[in-house]
């Protein structure tokens, strides 16, 4: 089944104020087609799936560090952390949950979060979370942070990456270093593009249908991440002879 869409060259490869709202309009009108885009494809299970969904199944009643683990086995198989000299890399397990257990808390708070009714004090906390996260060894946390509170805070968070997320939203693949940079960022990208994709009526209804049919539909874990899969299945239909495979999000 070929599915045409008319979307390439829509958006400019180095737009400095990205519209977003072009970009919204563009995955809802398209939804269906990225979404068969992106299952057309061989998309990784095994660990990548195994670790993905149990990092999301393991809730309030596991205990902490149990969930800790499956995140940080699921950025590994996601491939944050690529062995020998070169490509990412993860700091060690302690350091990692050393860094979340004071976190627990607001963790627990943002979690009965819904993004339409965030307010600046919600915003806030997502804020300390995520500069409190040590993951990444690299020199930015955006990835690897977006990746840990997506699965801790899935209605809330989306992962975030170069090659899709940030390649359609902002036409480059550059991140300002710094974690007040990061973070400004990563609540652009999720208050002016995420929340209003997800708030769109008709989405809604689709976003709903995916999410009931976890058979045929086993990366559709979210509303956020069904987004995250639209914007892979997009970059699919853009440049088809290098995304043979894809990454849950790389």
């Amino acid at each position: 089944m070929t599915i045409e869409v008319d979307c390439a060259g829509v958006f400019p490869k180095n737009s400095f104020m990205p519209d977003y709202g072009q970009r919204a309009s563009d995955v809802i009108a398209n939804a269906d087609a990225y979404h068969h885009a992106y299952y057309e494809v061989k998309t990784f299970g095994g660990p990548s799936l195994y670790f993905h969904r149990k990092s999301l199944e393991a809730g309030a009643a596991t205990d902490f560090t149990r969930r800790l683990e499956y995140v940080y086995a699921t950025l590994t198989a996601w491939g944050m952390h690529r062995m020998g000299r070169g490509g990412s890399k993860m700091l060690p397990f302690d350091e990692f949950q050393t860094s979340m257990m004071p976190l627990q808390d607001r963790i627990r708070e943002a979690a009965r979060l819904q993004p339409p009714d965030m307010t600046d004090e919600d915003w806030a906390n997502i804020e300390a979370i995520f500069k409190g996260i040590r993951v990444m060894a690299s020199g930015t946390s955006i990835v690897g942070n977006s990746k840990v509170l997506a699965h801790l805070i899935p209605n809330i968070v989306p992962p975030i990456d170069r090659e899709y997320t940030l390649r359609f939203l902002r036409g480059h693949t550059n991140i300002a270093n710094g974690l007040d940079e990061e973070w400004s960022l990563m609540k652009e990208l999720i208050a002016q593009f995420f929340i209003p994709v997800s708030s769109e009526t008709a989405f809604q209804a689709k976003a709903k249908a995916w999410l009931s049919d976890q058979t045929r539909y086993p990366w559709d874990t979210s509303v956020l991440k069904i987004i995250d899969n639209l914007i892979i299945g997009r970059g699919k239909l853009q440049a088809p002879r290098k995304a043979k495979t894809i990454r849950p999000s790389d």
